[in-house]
């Protein structure tokens, strides 16, 4: 609008007329909260000036004072300070929204964006998240208008994209004041006391009540006892000495929350029982302990799995932490913080992850579908994360080949071409190889990894109980189980496994023939691979067996005992499903000891059981806890890797898309055959 339009509008009873509805237009939107709009009228006002009583009839022209030096630069400044506002006030209208306005709207319109965000259209709802994520320079008033006005599912959305703008997230609220003031022990101590006691595990009461006899109350109750006074006087040194510190018994206490939040109805309980702020307030009180932050990030991943609870859970601000933690160095960390959120998408993620599932790549969301699916297993006192780290720099390393495609044993190799040379005197060491390299080299695959407890001494364990549920069978039912949930199955998979998680992939597998809910998941198991896998039984299980009254062994560790009949038959069945499945297995052995204590050094699985005596067999200069761990992205132990899981992933998408077109095929010939004059099976 220029000087001669401005001049124009307001030249007739008709412009005065339409003055007045903007006025009251104006009215209305500062009654609903734009007060700026008006604000801004009023300097227009100000600006213009009318003359009425100069106006003899309604043709005749009414003289304007135009006391502001441009007019152009008036409307300009206008238009761009009501812009907001107007787009505040579209949000909250019918669909015809405001766009008869007189007034030019941008094509990132945060409000527009938020609004696309609730489309009732799935597609619609994730591309205008997406959009919403990408943008960094909006100001800040423009992040915390949508924080504040966003809905859980777009919430949620904008956490698990990738380089989201942490200003979408408002602080968590704070944690409630009680009236007594108590600690955030006492807070703790009367959480875990209110749960229930009964029809629980023997471990999650074990945890219960360590907790509750080690917290401090029960030691002061010790101290008044009269246990720790010589002569009726207390010595101060003598009752510290006593004490446990103060994160240890909080670290109870969190313990035990993480047991029963394994429980479906102790979830409940904890959430209704006020459990949300109280961890919120460890959280904001020992935010420098990663070992209590990753215990809590646990403990909500495991609420996430219950639909019932994700509400309380973005009510209490978790979402702003989770999203937080994801971005996290430390990565246990950010996997139980992936998980959660994952959890709690379900406009993107029909998958759910119980404990001990956790997702290494794709951590945020992704567009593209799967190709495959990756699954570590990690085997005896090993861990989900820490077993796939990157090999110690002072450790001896396997030889990776050279440039020219020569091996260590100097003959030439058909992999050295497969992985592109990486320069690494510049990358940094990861503790986590999947995670790190591997999704970076098979980005379109999804890398999951799984957790289970186990140790070689009964003395070790965390729970004197449950011993039952950590032989293979119990364990092989209920990693089926999670896997199920997780969608293993549902595309092509490739097992990577190190010792004992072998044979529990064995298990799994033959077990799985036996269920036909699990058929999906024998046909789509397209490669195995094993490290140093003791299909015959490993050493350190028969010197365990021999020191049993001293070590004490595991269930675990009994059924590796070399000659073991239980391995024999489990290693029989696994054959004949092999052949019968075509199933290519990749495996590796090692061939230095491993240094077991008190300088003792021995070969925990041997050549002659490490070798499944079928598949592609390589044995490398490394001990049995490195030959997972590779040295670099060029070492041989990598480099045969990512071939084997890249032949065997696109042999299964060709064997698929080949079974497409054959069915499509015989569909087109049947309707020949049987529909000559062109009426199809649908007609």
């Amino acid at each position: 609008m220029n000087a001669k339009e401005a001049v124009r509008l307001f030249s007739s009873q008709r412009a005065i007329g339409k003055t007045g509805k903007y006025l009251t237009l104006v009215a209305f939107i500062s009654a609903c909260g734009a007060g700026v709009i008006y604000r801004e009228w009023l300097k227009l006002q100000k600006a213009v000036h009318f003359k009425t009583d100069s106006v003899p009839d309604k043709h005749a022209k009414s003289y304007i004072y135009i006391t502001s030096e441009s007019t152009d630069d008036l409307v300009t400044q206008v238009k761009k300070n009501v812009h907001w506002n107007l787009a505040v006030l579209e949000h909250f209208l019918e669909d015809r929204g405001i766009g008869w306005l007189p007034f030019e709207r941008r094509i990132d319109d945060p409000w527009r964006l938020l609004r696309r965000a609730q489309s009732k259209n799935r597609c619609d709802r994730l591309a205008a998240v997406s959009a919403l994520a990408s943008k960094h320079h909006w100001n800040d008033s423009e992040y915390r208008a949508v924080a504040q006005a966003c809905d859980q599912r777009t919430l949620i959305g904008l956490a698990r994209s990738h380089d989201v703008d942490f200003r979408f997230f408002l602080p968590p609220p704070p944690p409630p004041v009680q009236a007594s003031e108590e600690t955030l022990q006492d807070a703790l101590c009367d959480l875990v006391g209110s749960l229930p006691r009964s029809n629980i595990d023997k471990c999650t009461e074990f945890f219960t009540t360590k907790a509750m006899r080690e917290g401090h109350h029960a030691v002061a109750a010790d101290h008044q006892s009269g246990a720790l006074v010589f002569g009726g006087t207390p010595f101060s040194f003598v009752t510290g000495l006593s004490r446990q510190p103060q994160e240890t018994q909080e670290m109870n206490y969190l313990l035990a929350l993480l047991s029963h939040s394994e429980v479906l109805s102790h979830c409940v309980s904890i959430v209704e029982n006020g459990g949300l702020p109280v961890l919120m307030r460890c959280y904001l009180e020992r935010g420098s302990s990663k070992k209590m932050q990753c215990h809590i990030a646990h403990i909500i991943a495991n609420l996430s799995v219950h639909e019932k609870l994700h509400n309380c859970i973005v009510q209490a601000g978790w979402v702003t932490v989770l999203a937080k933690w994801m971005k996290s160095n430390v990565t246990p960390l950010a996997s139980h913080a992936a998980r959660a959120l994952a959890n709690l998408d379900r406009d993107s993620c029909k998958e759910k992850y119980d404990d001990g599932v956790y997702v290494l790549h794709p951590q945020t969301r992704k567009r593209a579908a799967y190709e495959a699916d990756v699954v570590f297993v990690h085997g005896l006192m090993g861990g989900a994360f820490h077993t796939w780290r990157q090999q110690d720099q002072n450790s001896k390393r396997e030889k990776a080949p050279s440039k020219n495609g020569v091996t260590s044993n100097g003959k030439p190799s058909k992999t050295a071409s497969m992985i592109p040379t990486k320069n690494v005197s510049k990358e940094k060491y990861t503790d986590c190889w999947p995670k790190s390299w591997l999704s970076e080299d098979i980005p379109h695959m999804r890398i999951l990894t799984v957790s289970y407890e186990s140790h070689i001494t009964e003395w070790a364990a965390k729970c004197p109980y449950g011993s039952e549920k950590r032989s293979l069978g119990s364990r092989s039912a209920e990693l089926l189980r999670k896997l199920h949930k997780a969608g293993v199955g549902e595309r092509p998979i490739i097992w990577v496994t190190h010792s004992m998680g072998g044979l529990l992939v064995k298990q799994m597998l033959v077990d799985a023939c036996d269920k036909p809910d699990f058929d999906q998941l024998i046909e789509n198991s397209h490669g195995i691979v094993f490290f140093s896998t003791p299909h015959h039984g490993a050493s350190l299980a028969a010197m365990s067996q021999q020191a049993q009254f001293l070590l004490y062994p595991t269930v675990e560790v009994k059924e590796l005992t070399q000659g073991s009949q239980f391995l024999k038959n489990l290693h029989g069945r696994f054959r004949a499903f092999v052949q019968t499945y075509q199933i290519p297995v990749l495996s590796f052995g090692e061939k230095e000891p491993t240094n077991i204590g008190l300088s003792i050094k021995t070969f925990i699985v041997p050549k002659m059981s490490s070798h499944p005596g079928f598949g592609e067999y390589h044995t490398l200069d490394v001990n049995h806890l490195d030959i997972c761990k590779p040295a670099d992205r060029n070492s041989l132990l990598y480099v045969i890797l990512v071939r084997f899981i890249m032949q065997n992933v696109t042999k299964a998408l060709h064997k698929s898309l080949a079974e497409i077109l054959t069915r499509d095929l015989f569909v087109d010939e049947a309707e020949e055959l049987f529909y000559p004059l062109g009426f199809g099976f649908g007609e």
